[in-house]
């Protein structure tokens, strides 16, 4: 079951709602919430439950022993930590990389291995992130130990967040889930940011796929198609992911709670380094919170560090001393969307760009302060995350590669591909990019800014219109997983 389904739109929502308003007393209707973000799971992921309940009861075991011992006896609970986060990333591990890894080894040993074939529980990426997160923040600080299991299971499994994020912190979670209020007001904020991300999904995000499919799809290339299927799924991933995104925060507001945002317009980006800090915004705070900052700070890299400022000086250093962390950092973060060399190229591709612009070898803060060199590296930065979404959308490196010479020297007109572009390209398909490119600047924000009073009762006329469109498609084409569903 997924947000854009007939049945959560239609059985699942309203039949919560109603349950959750009719119980009385904010402990109950915590009880009725897991139970239905348990159910809505199993809708979609039944045999692998376990695994989820098992990353609930061992994270929540973990910060029970965590809270009860005292700061002084750090071996035990550093072995506690370690117990957990090896539990954890075991699990993930396993399910998510094992095939990979057993495929990698047969190639490069001429072995014959079977692959275990687990499958992929749904959302293990992020509920595993989230119940590491709660590891370590109860590790750091033990005062902020949950010791009920409800609070600690529903902010690892509350089904808005579940499947694909936001990563939630548990600093933002917990105080919510002790207190919190639910007004009419919140919920019609929360069911329009719902509607506007359906429609961003179902009606750009699901309608631009055709013409992205039919790019990476194996046929014929030339400059033509490959830079409307790069593009294309540049639109496409951005109003799928961010689509869900709205949702997911939407949802969480009719509930009553009021959770970050996780993207923040990343196309009106000005350098690739301001775009990581505008898109999927929880994971890059998770892995700079839990990941870099820890590294940073390790014994080995402030030695490094220290070696270097007397080589080099301070400010030499400081710069110097980013690429290891950046490195292992962007390594993983490929590796974190999935098990292929696709994403590790793509993760290391931006992680190069990001490391290059930290040291100053890209210098951009000078280009910011004139409109010629804002323009400038707006190309510069929207170059870079398009020639990225071909490595995260393209089925393995071959055909990346192939993708990436057609962009740059298919300047020859192809017959097959004009017949590929007259039945993937139609007036709908035209529409919905187009929408799609003038929704990823800051239009809205500025129609906000700009609409005075008439803004806010002419923004729920607008979502009315959207959630009819999105029912007629919903009934015309049913409905397609969400990108993200995937990791």
């Amino acid at each position: 079951m997924v947000f854009s389904s007939a049945i959560f739109l239609f059985a699942f929502l309203p039949v919560l709602y109603a349950v959750y308003r009719l119980t009385p007393g904010l402990r109950a209707k915590n009880v009725v919430l897991l139970a239905f973000s348990l159910l809505f799971y199993c809708f979609g992921s039944l045999r692998h439950l376990p695994v989820l309940l098992v990353s609930i009861l061992v994270n929540w075991g973990t910060g029970r022993i965590l809270g009860a011992v005292g700061k002084e006896r750090k071996p035990l609970r550093r072995l506690a930590l370690t117990a957990a986060v090896v539990v954890d990333l075991g699990l993930l591990a396993a399910y998510k990389y094992l095939d990979f890894l057993v495929g990698n080894l047969n190639a490069l040993f001429g072995t014959s291995l079977a692959a275990p074939g687990l499958g992929l529980p749904l959302g293990i990426s992020f509920f595993t992130f989230t119940g590491l997160g709660y590891v370590l923040e109860v590790y750091r600080k033990p005062q902020n130990v949950a010791k009920s299991l409800v609070k600690t299971a529903l902010y690892i499994a509350l089904f808005p967040n579940l499947l694909s994020g936001p990563i939630l912190s548990w600093k933002t979670a917990s105080p919510q889930l002790d207190e919190r209020s639910c007004t009419p007001e919140k919920t019609a904020a929360g069911l329009r940011r719902f509607i506007v991300g359906l429609a961003k999904k179902l009606l750009v995000a699901d309608v631009v796929a055709g013409i992205v499919d039919a790019a990476f799809g194996g046929g014929a290339l030339d400059a033509r198609l490959a830079w409307l299927g790069a593009v294309g799924y540049a639109v496409q991933v951005y109003f799928d992911f961010s689509g869900y995104s709205d949702m997911a925060l939407g949802l969480a507001s009719v509930f009553g709670f009021d959770f970050p945002e996780n993207f923040d317009h990343p196309y009106v980006a000005l350098d690739l380094t301001d775009y990581w800090k505008r898109w999927h915004i929880s994971l890059t705070t998770w892995f700079r919170n839990y990941l870099y900052m820890p590294l940073v700070m390790t014994k080995p890299l402030q030695r490094l560090y220290k070696t270097w400022a007397a080589k080099y000086g301070r400010a030499k250093a400081n710069k110097l001393s980013i690429l290891i962390p950046s490195a292992v950092v962007w390594l993983l973060t490929g590796l974190w969307h999935g098990p292929a060399w696709t994403y590790v190229l793509w993760g290391l591709w931006n992680g190069l760009f990001c490391v290059l612009e930290g040291t100053g070898v890209l210098s951009t803060a000078k280009r910011k302060a004139s409109v010629g060199g804002r323009t400038l590296l707006r190309i510069y930065m929207l170059l870079v995350v398009i020639l990225g979404a071909v490595l995260f959308r393209a089925e393995d490196l071959p055909r990346a590669g192939e993708m990436i010479a057609a962009m740059f020297t298919g300047f020859r007109a192809l017959p097959a591909v004009t017949l590929t572009l007259q039945k993937c390209l139609t007036g709908l398909s035209a529409a919905s990019l187009a929408a799609g490119i003038v929704g990823s600047t800051a239009l809205v924000p500025w129609l906000k800014a700009h609409t005075g009073r008439w803004g806010e009762p002419a923004s729920y006329v607008v979502c009315a219109g959207l959630l009819v469109l999105c029912v007629m498609s919903m009934a015309v084409n049913g409905f397609q997983p969400f990108i993200y569903l995937q990791f």
